[in-house]
């Protein structure tokens, strides 16, 4: 008998317990080959539904807020994405984002519309905020600071994580990036980008200065100079600082510091400047850190005990506005979303001891090194014959729906619509709010037909006309 016959005959072999059948031989079903085939499936099926489906499918109108990109613009997009500048630095505002009126970094709602067009595919939204969102950079800084900022982050901002960017082997790749950053935010980044252009202008001619280096250039040229002061004069009957005071709005004119003179205050103050502001001021407030180089104007000087005293445009006031709102046209930024009130005010009575050696290492600021600022009769005068301090009710922004006249009274804060200036520059160039709407207009124009007539060559779909046609907003500036 074979050893299978009892098993056939529902005999139990032995060893077996009564009753128990031997279980049929077992194989696996799910081989490595078919667990890996499907898992494939399974991830080019939501790659296929999450990724590939809504690039073919979804296609939204264009926003009203989107422009297209120009050709340098466009060759600095692939530039960003070749550096991966996306991994750490989004490209999308989320509701979450935004505050109502907020002035800086968010000042508006991504929209599906905004990113239309194929020079905007894929898109280059990213997840990661290790740095800060670029959706709505453009016209935040002007050029000069973005190439500083490029060449050696920590020129710009001390406490930077970012890479430089020094790999970029010629000052044409540079300025492409650059242009990217500056149009990448539709419309409204161009008014705010015009608005900076402008302001540079008028910056630089009322000042003497030349146009600052391009690309990497100011990494090897000296600090400009700006032109002797005899060719920098003032009108008939001007106070001469009109212009700069043009630029800060009037109610912080003659504001005195709120915060008392203590030596504690002192030292907060000189702690956040060490923190913050060496990279353009220097180690020693003399406007010549490592990115001044790079910048025209120039940063600010710190070390005159004549100008901390007795300056026109130099008041607690004045030194708190361009801190907490930045000064167009120029590389000061704005500090208003990353310092408290009390640390900006607590810098500018900080500010007022570097005359007086302050900066000089381990040496701590004292009440006595701290410079009174009074305001002259001539500025005194001046304010109280042509612009006044009370009285405007037509300046508030609100007052006017043209957005070029709102952008000309975000970067002139001090001017009235009355207010008729002129700028020390030897042509004595007329400066007013309509000159400068006017100027501003011109420039937006001009960049959203050249980016509109480089798509075009690109052969890039375009919207209908009347979408060029559609005049930017102001977000967050009303």
């Amino acid at each position: 008998m074979s050893e299978r016959e009892p098993e056939a005959r529902g005999v139990t072999p032995p060893g077996v317990p009564r009753g128990w059948v031997r279980h049929p031989h077992e194989r696996m079903l799910i081989t490595p080959l078919v667990a890996g085939v499907g898992g494939l499936l399974a991830f080019f099926t939501v790659v296929a539904i999450v990724v590939w489906l809504p690039i073919h499918t979804f296609d939204p109108a264009p926003s009203s807020d989107w422009a297209p990109l120009s050709s340098e613009a466009h060759a600095g997009r692939n530039l960003f994405a070749q550096n991966g500048c996306y991994v750490c630095h989004s490209g999308y505002s989320r509701p979450q984002d935004v505050r109502e009126s907020l002035y800086f970094l968010y000042p508006k709602i991504s929209a599906p519309g905004d990113f239309w067009g194929s020079d905007q595919s894929p898109n280059l939204l990213g997840t990661e905020r290790t740095g800060p969102d670029l959706s709505q950079e453009s016209g935040w800084h002007p050029n000069d600071w973005q190439s500083a900022h490029f060449y050696d982050p920590r020129y710009m901002d001390p406490r930077s994580l970012m890479p430089d960017m020094k790999s970029l082997f010629s000052d044409k790749q540079v300025d492409q990036l650059i242009a990217f950053v500056e149009e990448r935010s539709g419309k409204s980044g161009l008014l705010r980008y015009a608005g900076q252009l402008y302001a540079k202008h008028v910056v630089l001619a009322n000042q003497g200065f030349p146009s600052p280096y391009t690309g990497f250039q100011g990494a090897h040229k000296p600090i400009v100079s700006s032109l002797p002061d005899s060719k920098l004069t003032p009108q008939d009957g001007q106070l001469e600082e009109a212009p700069n005071l043009a630029q800060i709005d009037r109610s912080y004119w003659l504001a005195g510091d709120p915060l008392p003179v203590t030596e504690q205050n002192l030292l907060r103050g000189k702690e956040v400047f060490l923190d913050r502001c060496v990279g353009c001021h220097g180690l020693k407030g003399d406007g010549k850190g490592p990115g001044a180089t790079f910048l025209s104007p120039p940063p600010a000087d710190f070390t005159s005990a004549d100008d901390a005293c007795c300056g026109g445009d130099t008041g607690p006031g004045d030194f708190y506005y361009r801190i907490l709102r930045g000064w167009p046209g120029t590389a000061m930024e704005n500090f208003g979303d990353r310092l408290s009130v009390d640390d900006i005010w607590r810098v500018v009575l900080f500010l007022k001891t570097i005359p007086n050696g302050t900066l000089t290492p381990y040496r701590s600021p004292e009440p006595k090194d701290y410079i009174v600022w009074q305001p002259s009769k001539e500025l005194i005068a001046w304010t109280k014959s042509h612009q006044t301090l009370i009285g405007n009710v037509a300046f508030e922004k609100k007052a006017s729906k043209d957005p070029f006249m709102q952008e000309a009274m975000r970067v002139l804060p001090g001017l009235a619509p009355s207010d008729r200036l002129t700028l020390n520059n030897q042509a004595h160039t007329p400066l007013s709010l309509q000159d400068a709407a006017n100027g501003i207009k011109a420039l937006y124009q001009d960049m959203l037909n050249r980016a509109w007539s480089d798509a075009k060559a690109r052969g890039e779909k375009l919207p209908p006309e009347s979408q060029k046609a559609i005049a930017p907003t102001v977000p967050g500036q009303q």
